[in-house]
């Protein structure tokens, strides 16, 4: 497809995502999810397109980061102990590992990126988290 098809495409998709989240409200963040896993999906299959929002492999790792619901720390210091935790906590620490699902198959593509390391840093905590 042209870069003007895929612009129209991420165009659509975005309204989409907005009238959804609009009508049924965030869901928890069950829009970001699909938002993050259908562009990780894309750029799987796709690869990066220049000039495309939808295809770029940025976008994914730096909204994943900025919707994590806790600071690194505060998730490792949480994370051995997750079955202790009230219900809101363990959600929030399994959302951490929901929002890393769609980063990790970027790897190649987003090893130079400047924040990559941050994400490393979650991955450490993956296997204790929930």
């Amino acid at each position: 497809m042209t870069d003007e098809r895929w612009q129209a495409v991420d165009q659509a998709w975005t309204a989409l995502l907005t009238g959804a989240e609009r009508a049924t409200g965030a869901q928890s963040g069950e829009w970001l999810l699909r938002d993050l896993h259908l562009r990780s999906w894309l750029l799987e299959h796709v690869g990066p397109g220049a000039g495309v929002a939808l295809l770029d492999p940025a976008a994914v790792l730096e909204r994943a980061l900025a919707a994590m619901p806790m600071s690194v720390q505060e998730a490792a210091r949480s994370a051995p102990r997750w079955r202790e935790l009230d219900r809101e906590r363990m959600l929030a620490l399994r959302m951490i590992r929901r929002l890393l699902a769609p980063v990790r198959p970027l790897a190649l593509l987003l090893e130079d990126h400047p924040r990559w390391s941050e994400v490393q840093e979650w991955e450490r905590l993956a296997g204790d988290l929930p």
